[in-house]
């Protein structure tokens, strides 16, 4: 079973991840026993998230490196939050430093995107944020490399804007294989134009791939 982690802290903003982890639990039943999602933290301290929801890391940060080591570690998806920007998340740093030499998958959104900023993961890579400004504080070197765009992945590491939600889902089930492309494609089009046509493509889709 493959996993994916979900780092939990203070403030993550609770619409750019629960697309996700509904279409992990959606995916587990068409074909149970394929991927978990798993809640890591900082430590094992309870946070909140921007809305106030109360949530509680399942393991720690240090335990994501057994995994990938054993090749059962489908990516590490990084929400956005307030606090990115006033620096911490130093073992995060470490963790997702370890994860990218191991070619795992790193997902970020919104202010997590600072995150790989700040700690010089996007210098290199082509990527995107919520804005080319919002990075320039962090003081990173990649600035040549920002794409305005919804979504970017480039060598391992996939980054968002906090707004479009939608396609960084659609762009995590592609990097870890969670769904087939029909599926993947018809559920991101319903999401994005709530056009009816793309939801009796999402059902087709979905009936095929659970029969198959």
């Amino acid at each position: 079973m493959q996993t994916i982690a979900l780092y939990t802290t203070e403030t993550m903003a609770d619409w750019e991840y629960a697309y996700l982890t509904t279409q992990i639990t959606t995916a587990e039943e068409v074909r149970p026993g394929r991927f978990r999602l798993l809640l890591v933290g900082d430590g094992p301290t309870p946070v909140r998230s921007l809305g106030g929801l109360p949530l509680s890391p399942a393991a720690d940060l240090d335990e994501l490196i057994p995994l990938a080591d054993e090749g059962t570690l489908a990516a590490l998806v990084i929400p956005g939050g307030n606090h990115y920007v006033e620096g911490g998340h130093e073992r995060l740093a470490g963790t997702v430093e370890g994860l990218i030499a191991r070619e795992v998958p790193v997902a970020a959104i919104c202010g997590a995107t600072y995150f790989l900023a700040r700690n010089g993961f996007l210098d290199e890579r082509r990527h995107t944020s919520n804005a080319a400004e919002f990075l320039t504080a962090s003081g990173y070197q990649g600035a040549g490399g920002y794409v305005d765009a919804p979504v970017i992945t480039d060598q391992g590491v996939t980054t968002a804007s906090g707004i479009h939600a939608v396609p960084f889902t659609a762009e995590v089930m592609r990097v870890t294989q969670l769904a087939p492309e029909p599926v993947i494609t018809a559920w991101e089009q319903l999401y994005l134009t709530g056009d009816p046509r793309h939801y009796e493509a999402l059902m087709e889709a979905t009936g095929a791939w659970q029969n198959s």
